[in-house]
């Protein structure tokens, strides 16, 4: 199921505008994320992020699934998995989006910071969401860079009374990602 997935984003990438010099994609992403609480901080990460780009339109996927989250404590990662993210009903998380401006600039050089814009699909819930981000050539990949703040509560993830202290409302997500030029 997930190779059918990630073949239909590959089949949608081309599909779009553009060549495969133009076009990047990786498996080995990682996105993060870090909530800031009175009684606990939590850090959890995701280095099995899948997404693509294409240059000459600014288009962006990202997929991961929820499950490949991995946390310091097994307790955190089941409780996270089962009781709040329903990862066994809403088993993935995504992102479609733009790049904004990113066509006007030659391939081979970016400004220091672009603005994405898309809608993020977290816990079923699908938002319309902005923020900034770096991309930075490194040989024939590039490295993007960004990170931002997901308020839990936008996304309908239900934080138990008892668990309030424990978890911030607001959590701060790190996306790191080597995309490699589709040959």
């Amino acid at each position: 199921m997930n190779q059918l997935i990630f073949i239909t984003f590959f089949v949608f990438l081309f599909s779009i505008k553009g060549s495969p010099q133009t076009s990047y994609i990786t498996r080995e992403g990682t996105i993060s994320f870090y909530s800031s609480a009175p009684l606990e901080d939590i850090t959890a990460v995701n280095n099995k992020v899948q997404s693509m780009l294409n240059l000459d339109t600014g288009e962006i996927i990202v997929r991961l699934r929820i499950e490949d989250f991995r946390f310091r404590i097994a307790l955190m990662q089941k409780h996270f998995n089962e009781r709040f993210m329903e990862s066994h009903i809403y088993p993935e998380s995504r992102f479609t989006g733009i790049i904004d401006g990113i066509v006007t600039f030659p391939h081979e050089y970016f400004p220091d910071e672009v603005t994405v814009k898309g809608s993020l699909t977290i816990h079923g819930v699908t938002r319309e969401v902005e923020t900034t981000g770096r991309i930075q050539r490194s040989g024939p990949n590039l490295i993007c860079n960004a990170t931002f703040p997901v308020r839990v509560a936008d996304y309908d993830i239900k934080i138990p009374r008892i668990l309030i202290r424990n978890i911030a409302e607001v959590v701060e997500v790190t996306v790191d990602m080597t995309m490699e030029p589709v040959n």
